[in-house]
């Protein structure tokens, strides 16, 4: 499978063609919008082989990892693949909906060691460190409406600027504290620090290795492979001296349980041993991300392979 740069992939589908998807939703519904995706989507499976490839690889080591426990009864093929793009597509609406309120708050349940609220009352800023499992930007969408909390949120947006474009038109909201980097200068990490100092929040994700320097990775175990994850939100957070918390948004049928767990009251990397406090942090956070990885397979919105290192020629 090629290594690109999951930041190097091409965007699917033009912004056009996003605006007509949206119009079969504004005036048909759902329903409609769901049978019209059906083709799309089977098109999308057939002339993007290096997203089914990476639908197929990845399903396939959760069922190998999984065994007895398996939500597949065979090991997963093309009808699976389409049921991982169609969730994909399903997702994208839901952002959707969340931002045009179309989601009220009896539709989220909020699992996990702790919540938004318990953090909000410590009135102490912190990094909440997300993934592409899962529905992030849905979360972000229902806090924007009940906290007056600002959640600054970095993002690589470069690679879906139709979709991000037609998601801003749904609602200005949006766009707030969205802060799009290819790399942490100096001065946003001193503009990061002063949003920490006033008891604000940035979101960031531990699954997408940094658009810069992708070769400064942290190698852990994930679904039965050596995987490489990157060490720039745990840099990040150790500078920045604030708690850690991680956070996944996950459908469960019509509704979607919201889990905040308690990860650190600070990331501390000792010059002697940093390395080795990056694996204790990435390897742990690596476990948890498997955990639900397994448990929610259809929302493991990583298409791209996963296991190797972008462009650096060589398989761990």
């Amino acid at each position: 499978m090629s290594k690109v740069h999951w930041a190097k992939q091409a965007e699917s589908g033009s912004y056009l063609g996003i605006r007509t998807l949206l119009w079969f939703y504004r005036f048909g519904g759902k329903w409609l919008l769901q049978v019209v995706l059906v083709p799309v989507l089977l098109y999308f499976v057939c002339i993007n082989q290096r997203a089914r490839q990476a639908s197929r690889q990845f399903l396939q080591r959760v069922h190998a990892t999984a065994a007895e426990h398996s939500s597949f009864r065979s090991e997963p093929g093309l009808w699976q693949i389409f049921l991982h793009f169609y969730s994909f597509a399903y997702e994208a609406l839901a952002k959707i909906d969340g931002w045009l309120g179309r989601i009220g708050p009896e539709r989220l349940n909020t699992i996990g060691n702790i919540t938004f609220d318990d953090i909000v009352r410590q009135q102490k800023g912190g990094v909440l460190i997300g993934s592409h499992l899962g529905n992030v930007e849905l979360s972000r969408a229902m806090a924007s409406r009940k906290y007056s909390t600002r959640i600054h949120v970095l993002v690589f947006t470069r690679h879906a600027v139709a979709f991000n474009k037609a998601l801003q038109q749904t609602n200005h909201m949006v766009e707030t504290n969205m802060v799009q980097v290819d790399t942490i200068t100096p001065a946003l990490a001193i503009q990061m620090r002063e949003w920490i100092d006033n008891n604000e929040f940035i979101v960031i994700v531990g699954d997408r290795m940094s658009v810069s320097t992708p070769e400064q990775a942290i190698w852990c175990d994930f679904l039965g492979h050596p995987a490489p994850f990157a060490i720039g939100p745990w840099v990040l957070a150790s500078v920045l001296e604030c708690p850690v918390y991680l956070l996944f948004c996950l459908r469960q049928g019509d509704h979607y349980a919201l889990t905040l767990q308690h990860f650190s009251d600070q990331i501390v990397l000792p010059r002697k041993q940093r390395q080795q406090a990056l694996q204790q942090y990435v390897s742990a956070y690596a476990a948890v991300l498997q955990g639900f990885a397994l448990l929610y397979p259809y929302q493991w919105f990583n298409f791209f392979d996963f296991w190797h290192l972008p462009e650096a020629g060589k398989d761990k």
